[in-house]
């Protein structure tokens, strides 16, 4: 056994000799070697293991991917993306969390400066449809704790790009929060409310509009809810009543029109109508031509097709004081501008389709405009689209009546049905 023993160590040094004198003069490849052996090591089961627990001191090159990262964090009525240096937060190679003081009070205080605005303003969640404001005399801050609990080394070191939900402690006083609510609540009720179903125009009052909304509380904070499912049941009633020419999609109105009324208390909503989904679609078949249009008048929509498809479904008005005419069509010509028989409208990217009452044309064309005698320019109100509301043409709005001309051809049929 003694001379085995000395034999097979002889062997092992002789063969780690012959290593070393062979990397000696090829460095890169030792270098090749030692990298494969480190990757093939660090992806080992137990190793990974044993770095959760600290064992073994993150690479630098992982080390580094983590601390150059940026960050999503969501704040009340917006999501901003920072990078860690900014907010004054790193990692080290223990996986701990280092927080520069000085930066991250410096972050601190220039984001609850920008909540100031949020004292009065509308806090809006569209997925639950709440909203509510604290008044004057509230604040909003960052709570520190919960914000860099977030920040550690699993959700930093996340293959996608972290997204972090912080929380913010709230102060008001009871009576500022329920004054500043019943100023969001009358923003809501201030602009009347037509809904549209297809031809049908049903006039909401500011009594139906209230009764969607409710009130809740949470952590005594008076909180204010547009309720779905009655805004669906008051439409289900309203067709039982009224019989809509068109069929509707209960459910997804009452979605939506939640969201268009919350959408009143920003800026982005000043419209004093609601177009309700319809559950209809088109009625011919897709092949019919390789590109036509239907203009179904019950739902004030037009549907384009192209090669087998449809291609797009446009919002239209049809004819209040003359019935646009049914029946089949074609696009007699392309004319980028006319003017009108009556009151001299100009109508943009005009597509005649035939005669009506004798000697007029129709055909479609964006929402009309005129000047008076001071040069004054005069636009339809745009809010007529998705019901009856021209002399007999077919109405569509700016932008996609430009992208019906382009795309239409002329003796290109268009069918128009009830």
């Amino acid at each position: 056994m003694p001379a085995f023993y000395k034999t097979a160590r002889s062997i092992v040094l002789i063969a780690i000799a012959f290593v070393f004198l062979y990397f000696s003069y090829k460095p890169n490849e030792l270098q090749i070697y030692t990298d494969q052996f480190n990757g093939y090591f660090d992806n080992l089961a137990f190793v990974k293991q044993l770095r959760e627990f600290n064992y073994f001191p993150i690479s630098e090159k992982e080390l580094s991917f983590i601390n150059s990262r940026s960050i999503y964090v969501n704040y009340p009525q917006k999501s901003v993306k920072l990078s860690l240096s900014e907010i004054g937060v790193s990692i080290d190679n223990k996986k701990n969390q280092v927080v520069d003081r000085k930066k991250f009070e410096q972050f601190k205080d220039k984001l609850n400066k920008e909540f100031d605005y949020l004292k009065n303003a509308p806090n809006i969640n569209l997925e639950t449809n709440e909203f509510y404001a604290l008044g004057d005399s509230s604040s909003i801050t960052l709570d520190e704790k919960d914000f860099l609990s977030k920040l550690n080394y699993q959700s930093l070191s996340a293959f996608a790009e972290p997204r972090i939900y912080p929380k913010f402690v709230e102060t008001f006083k009871d009576s500022q929060n329920q004054n500043a609510n019943t100023k969001l609540k009358e923003q809501i009720l201030a602009t009347p409310l037509t809904i549209k179903a297809g031809r049908m125009e049903i006039s909401a009052s500011k009594t139906v509009i209230e009764s969607f909304i409710d009130k809740t509380y949470q952590n005594q904070k008076e909180v204010l809810k547009i309720n779905n499912n009655k805004i669906e049941n008051y439409l289900i009633k309203e067709n039982e009543l009224r019989k809509f020419p068109t069929e509707i999609n209960f459910k997804a109105a009452g979605t939506k029109l939640a969201n268009y009324l919350l959408f009143r208390l920003t800026e982005e909503n000043s419209s004093k109508t609601f177009i309700l989904p319809i559950s209809g679609s088109f009625s011919l078949r897709t092949t019919l031509h390789p590109k036509f249009v239907e203009v179904n008048k019950s739902q004030q929509r037009a549907y384009l097709f192209e090669n087998g498809e449809l291609k797009k479904t446009l919002l239209i008005s049809t004819g209040v004081t003359w019935e646009t005419p049914a029946g089949n069509y074609k696009v007699l010509n392309k004319v980028p501008m006319t003017i009108s028989y009556t009151n001299s409208w100009y109508m943009p990217w005009y597509l005649p389709l035939g005669t009506i009452n004798g000697p007029y044309y129709f055909g479609f064309h964006e929402v009309p405009y005129h000047m008076d005698y001071n040069g004054i320019i005069y636009s339809r109100d745009p809010e007529t689209i998705g019901s009856p509301a021209t002399g007999g043409c077919i109405q569509v709005l700016k932008g996609q009546a430009k992208e019906l001309f382009d795309w239409a051809e002329v003796e290109m049929p268009v069918y128009i049905t009830e």
